[in-house]
């Protein structure tokens, strides 16, 4: 059986309003217009009269657009994938998993499976010490830069991947040393570590 467009849509609709009922959710139904007969019409809906709904060729919906909803889910989806543009730019770049976690919340086992699929990627581990002259280098840019939280860190996570690209410095190296600098600043109180 070819499932036709107006099938697949009351099809959801039905699904939706099942689940809505299992969940107790009756104020969604109501939003959409189902009274009391249709929900009690719906308790009694099984697989296979879901499995008839697919021959039809109507449906029994009328959709409104809610522009002001639609448009945030919009910004949302936009909002999202730019997220997932920069953590596989980091990931990329093999940034530490702390550094994924502190801006995005990146649990070990996401940051492991991104890994995973990145065939070219250092063994995580102890991020290699820079060089003085590596760290002294990043020293002054990092304090050339204003943008910073409450905590001292980059407020702007591309700064970080800029101050790695300018510098040859590998992520996981500035990450290392920034987190020292700021971890020194709060329990000294030192504006340059000694």
């Amino acid at each position: 059986m070819i499932k036709t467009k107006e099938a697949e849509l009351t099809s959801a609709v039905l699904m939706y309003a099942i689940r809505c009922i299992a969940e107790g959710d009756f104020a969604a139904l109501r939003q959409m217009q189902v009274g009391n007969r249709e929900i009690e019409a719906m308790k009694s809906i099984g697989i296979r009269d879901l499995f008839h709904a697919g021959s039809l060729r109507s449906h029994c919906v009328s959709i409104e657009l809610n522009r002001d909803v639609f448009w945030s889910m919009i910004r949302y989806m936009k909002d999202q994938s730019e997220v997932d543009d920069h953590v596989q730019v980091l990931i990329e770049r093999d940034a530490p998993f702390e550094m994924l976690r502190e801006f995005y919340g990146m649990s070990t086992r996401e940051y492991t499976r991104r890994r995973r699929e990145r065939s070219d990627l250092t063994n995580a581990g102890r991020p290699h010490e820079p060089t003085d002259e590596e760290a002294d280098r990043l020293w002054d840019e990092w304090h050339s830069v204003t943008e910073k939280d409450a905590n001292g860190r980059l407020t702007d996570i591309g700064s970080y991947v800029s101050l790695s690209e300018k510098l040859s410095i590998p992520m996981r190296s500035i990450w290392l040393l920034t987190e020292r600098w700021i971890a020194n600043d709060r329990e000294l109180g030192r504006s340059k570590p000694g």
